[in-house]
């Protein structure tokens, strides 16, 4: 890959990374806020929030490597070598 696509998808990277750690932060405090009231505990609210946590860090790979394949089509790595 040349030195722009790297460049491109390492920032990609961060985004993604990013993200997750927002969406994990943010179900994390709503739920305790949430689950609190009704005196739940540290260990209920990870249980609660876990679903949404590995949702997005599934669709964070996904993409990733979708995004490498898509920067990589160009290059013809991902074409077949034509019949001789």
């Amino acid at each position: 890959m040349s030195e722009d696509k790297v460049r491109r998808l390492n920032l990609m990277r961060f985004w993604l990374f990013g993200t997750f750690v927002i969406v994990w932060a943010a179900t994390f405090v709503f739920t305790f806020l949430w689950l609190a009231r009704v005196g739940a505990g540290l260990m209920d609210v990870v249980v609660t929030s876990l679903p949404v946590w590995v949702i997005t860090a599934v669709l964070a790979v996904v993409w990733h490597f979708g995004y490498k394949w898509w920067l990589g089509r160009s290059e013809g790595a991902m074409t077949p070598s034509a019949p001789e």
